[in-house]
């Protein structure tokens, strides 16, 4: 480690990099063990890395460039630190997990924050910001150095406070390591990345590292208790709780004291623990509720006072999250990201509360992602719309009929099948009558669509306009 820590006080060190793909001259590169190290470590040699760090005896090649550590995410984090000058120990770092509502979440919490006088950092699916300047996303939670790197640029800014999604690939990777998170919050778990996680447990043993390895210990964490996986982790871990439920239950410290007020506007809730003034806001949907109090009783833990959360509310924004595109002629149309069978249920269930005529429904799955979910989420369009239209969503490398036939596999009645996305977003705006509401689901805030190893430009608001203004000649 000595040898390496010298070389970050080299004239010719330029950065830290573990990818290969990335990696420019000057670069240390650390080369994470696994099947393909050797080539990826000769990639990054060839594109001109200061140095090669890794396990064990150096691959064949490499012996001049290479130092060899105990632990090559050991020896990465603390790089990142010395390099990035310890960012973290500079902000408090807020983190939601859970499957679904991460980025309406994270975008509250912001808000919240920025209303109380705080300047706030975000990192989310969406996009990541730090102030006011934005910056794109390219994954809901980036990699370690990408994270150090980020942090150090929120904290050169002024930034106080970062929020950010957490999710179970990046808490499985160790992609936070050196991290001590102020609060945590867990909203819910449902079926996803199976592909990776392989079964339920581990998905719930990854989301729980937030709380066990990466919670400070003066941290606080939000539980929704009325997620099975939200109760049990209120059991198994020891830090401070506030736990939040629908029910009026001897458990949670924050309910409703009423049922909450839903219409196409918004919604008003009024909370145990708060003054008896009602809470506000746009965001649509009973799967909304959930967000909205799971953040409202983190705020309260932080002593946020209720008027900066009552200005958040009114203000707060998330794009492709039941975002409304069109409401005209007594027709509706919302995007939303809604990829799992449980986030797909909730955002037609809501939609269906608001629709006086048909529910429609346009989606998707993604290809190379879990297979097992596509069925689930054909059958619970199936239940939940009058009319279904499954189409492609991001096919990637698998072919697009064969996804659709997964999904169709768990569908029995009346619905039809469109492989091109634009296609079945204009002929579901043809099917549409007065009061009819149309979700198209699965892709929500993305502008892109990936075909084979391509991105091409795609955006379904735009696909929806589109379709719109057809139907009008």
């Amino acid at each position: 480690m000595n040898h390496l820590f010298t070389l970050l006080q080299s004239k010719d060190f330029t950065g830290l990099c573990d990818d290969s793909r990335r990696v420019k001259k000057g670069n240390i590169f650390f080369s994470l063990p696994n099947e393909n190290a050797h080539v990826f470590a000769t990639m990054a040699k060839n594109a001109g890395a200061l140095a090669v760090v890794g396990e064990g005896k150096s691959p064949e090649g490499l012996e001049d460039i290479f130092v060899s550590v105990s632990s090559v995410c050991e020896a990465r984090k603390e790089c990142a630190k010395l390099v990035y000058k310890n960012p973290f120990e500079h902000l408090k770092v807020h983190a939601i997990t859970g499957t679904n509502g991460k980025t309406t979440t994270v975008f509250l919490m912001r808000e919240i924050l920025a209303a109380a006088g705080s300047k706030v950092a975000l990192l989310s699916t969406v996009c990541n910001r730090i102030g006011n300047k934005e910056v794109p996303a390219t994954l809901t939670t980036p990699g370690l150095l990408d994270l150090y790197a980020f942090a150090f640029e929120a904290v050169e800014n002024g930034v106080t406070d970062l929020v950010m999604e957490a999710s179970s690939h990046a808490l499985f990777q160790g992609r936070m390591e050196g991290v001590q998170f102020a609060s945590a919050l867990f909203s819910n778990l449902t079926q996803d990345h199976l592909d990776y996680h392989q079964n339920m447990e581990n998905y719930f043993q990854a989301k729980k590292l937030l709380f066990e390895k990466y919670l400070a210990s003066d941290g606080f964490a939000v539980l929704n208790i009325d997620d099975s996986y939200g109760e049990r982790l209120s059991t198994e871990i020891s830090s401070n709780k506030i736990l939040v439920s629908r029910k009026c239950s001897g458990n949670a410290d924050v309910f409703p004291l009423i049922a909450p007020v839903l219409d196409e506007n918004g919604m008003a809730l009024q909370l145990n623990g708060f003054s008896e003034e009602t809470f506000k806001t746009s965001l649509c949907g009973e799967f909304n509720v959930d967000n909205v109090m799971l953040v409202l009783a983190w705020a309260k833990g932080l002593g946020i006072s209720e008027k900066a959360m009552q200005k958040a509310l009114k203000e707060v924004k998330v794009p492709g999250r039941f975002e409304k595109v069109i409401s005209e002629n007594s027709r509706h149309v919302i995007v939303d990201y809604a990829h799992t069978p449980d986030a797909l249920q909730r955002v037609l269930e809501t939609a269906r509360s608001l629709c006086s005529g048909k529910l429609i429904v346009v989606f998707g799955c993604g290809g190379n992602r879990d297979a097992l979910k596509r069925p689930l989420m054909g059958k619970v369009a199936e239940q939940c719309a009058d009319k279904v239209f499954v189409t492609t969503d991001n096919p990637r490398t698998e072919k697009p009929e064969d996804i659709i036939q997964d999904i169709v596999s768990g569908m029995q009645g009346d619905f039809s099948v469109e492989v091109d996305r634009t296609q079945a977003i204009q002929k579901a705006i043809s099917f549409m009558q007065k009061n009819d509401w149309l979700v198209v689901a699965g892709k929500g805030h993305e502008k892109y669509q990936i075909i084979g190893t391509e991105k091409f430009h795609f955006d379904d608001a735009e696909e929806i306009v589109k379709a719109m203004d057809l139907c009008k000649n």
